[in-house]
């Protein structure tokens, strides 16, 4: 067997158990990393439009002038936003449709994400259309405040504030824009 005394080959086996669980309680940390990092990515793409600030937290951000240019120019392309989110609902509703039918088809399934892509694509290009409508709106004082804000809240160390924004509607009825 082995020419170490029993005490050391007990002393051994502990280190190597404990540097087992160990590696396996860091895996562990890492699988729990990926998989949080991935929610937030489905959660920025689907809600916050592909980790981008949503638009209540802009509205916020801006002075109340600004504020009201942001929202009439949502106001204006409300129709558009909820066209192409419910068809990007309606894409992504058709991969999953596709994922679970039996027999499996690939071809189908990749026509499926081909057009969920389309629509995520069509509804974000709305979405820069309308950030280039606001920021052509917005004055210098505006635009300057902004980035102010926007500064802060990224380089401020971690110690923004993590409270609760109002929703878009109310965010814009606070400023005048939409009915309550």
């Amino acid at each position: 067997m082995s020419d170490a005394p029993p005490q050391a080959q007990r002393r051994s086996r502990f280190w190597l158990i404990a540097s087992l669980c160990l590696n396996f309680f860091f895996l562990g940390l890492i699988v729990a990393g990926l998989i949080v990092a991935r929610n937030r990515m489905i959660a920025g793409v689907a809600g916050g439009g592909g980790g981008n600030l949503p638009p209540e937290v802009i509205v916020e951000l801006l002075p109340p002038s600004g504020a009201a240019k942001m929202c009439s120019a949502v106001t204006a392309n409300t129709e558009a936003l909820r066209t192409l989110g419910r068809a990007l609902a309606d894409a992504r509703r058709e991969v999953f449709r596709v994922f679970r039918t039996e027999p499996f088809d690939g071809a189908a399934f990749k026509s499926a994400l081909d057009r969920s892509i389309a629509a995520q694509l069509n509804l974000v290009q709305l979405r820069q259309n309308i950030a280039l409508q606001v920021a052509e709106k917005l004055d210098a004082t505006e635009r300057q405040e902004l980035s102010r804000q926007l500064a802060q809240r990224f380089f401020s160390g971690g110690r923004r504030d993590r409270a609760a924004h109002r929703s878009l509607r109310d965010a814009c009825a606070a400023v005048g824009q939409l009915p309550r």
